[in-house]
């Protein structure tokens, strides 16, 4: 890839670390996240919002000092320093993220898009045929919870700051400093008391132990389960990941067996555990 060449020349060779809904592929001291070209708005998104995060002293993982987002080969590139070292973040490390996310950043609110995990929700399968069954469930669904969430959205009691959209462990590395935030197409500015609701998902659906959540309540200092928004905060996000997994289907058979079993769970009631890959 070249545009790794003109990053790290000295780095050697490149080395695939996660191929889902976007590439990404480490050189040396730098990963790339690349994405179709159609990516071009979320990766823009995902440069304001770091930069924010840098400007709040939020503890996230650090863009590469050149123009971004880039465009290459047809595809849209995003770059950032690699980090190591340190451990594999806990769901207190998780809570305490949420934390300083939260505080930090209702100063910076003016320089950050809104928050909108349905235009996520749908961005997500736009790649996919409206008659596709799945796809059409993803839309009816996105479409009956748009009233709900614009209910709810601003009227968080926690107030407003900049919400990661995903955080759980696998969008928080670590590195000798500390864990880091990363992955941030989805952030943007919106209720608080959504970023606690993949923890919740982890519990309900993944199998996690009912403890982390409280865990994850207690290190962040905000527990948002009676607030009569936190159920749409859960359907939105159950949503999401649902979409996810319908947008990456054709990557494997199990992930095409995934998103078949999340558009059942929730188009049928069931609780069938979702499994993660």
């Amino acid at each position: 890839m070249e545009v790794l060449d003109d990053l790290d020349p000295d780095g050697g060779a490149p080395v695939v670390v996660r191929d889902g809904a976007a590439l990404l592929v480490r050189r040396g001291d730098v990963l790339v996240r690349v994405r179709r070209h159609e990516g071009g708005a979320v990766a823009a998104r995902e440069v304001e919002v770091a930069r924010a995060l840098a400007a709040a002293s939020v503890p996230a993982t650090e863009l590469v000092d050149v123009e971004q987002p880039l465009v290459t080969d047809g595809c849209v590139v995003t770059a950032w320093r690699w980090a190591e070292g340190g451990v594999e973040p806990s769901v207190d490390d998780l809570g305490r993220l949420a934390a300083v996310l939260r505080e930090r950043t209702r100063d910076h609110l003016d320089v950050v898009p809104s928050f909108d995990p349905l235009d996520a929700v749908v961005g997500a399968v736009a790649h996919r045929p409206l008659d596709d069954p799945e796809v059409a469930f993803v839309h009816r669904r996105a479409g009956e919870l748009a009233g709900p969430w614009q209910a709810i959205a601003l009227h968080d009691p926690a107030g407003l700051a900049v919400v990661h959209g995903d955080l759980h462990g696998g969008n928080v590395v670590p590195s000798t400093s500390g864990p880091l935030l990363t992955d941030l197409e989805l952030s943007g500015v919106g209720p608080p008391s959504y970023d606690v609701a993949p923890t919740a998902v982890a519990v309900r659906r993944y199998g996690a132990p009912a403890e982390d959540l409280d865990r994850f309540v207690a290190a962040s200092g905000l527990d948002p389960r009676a607030w009569t928004g936190w159920s749409v905060c859960l359907d939105v996000y159950e949503l999401w990941v649902t979409a996810w997994a319908v947008g990456v289907r054709e990557r494997n058979a199990a992930w095409a067996t995934e998103a078949a079993t999340r558009v059942a769970t929730l188009r049928d009631g069931s609780d069938t555990t979702w499994r993660l890959h």
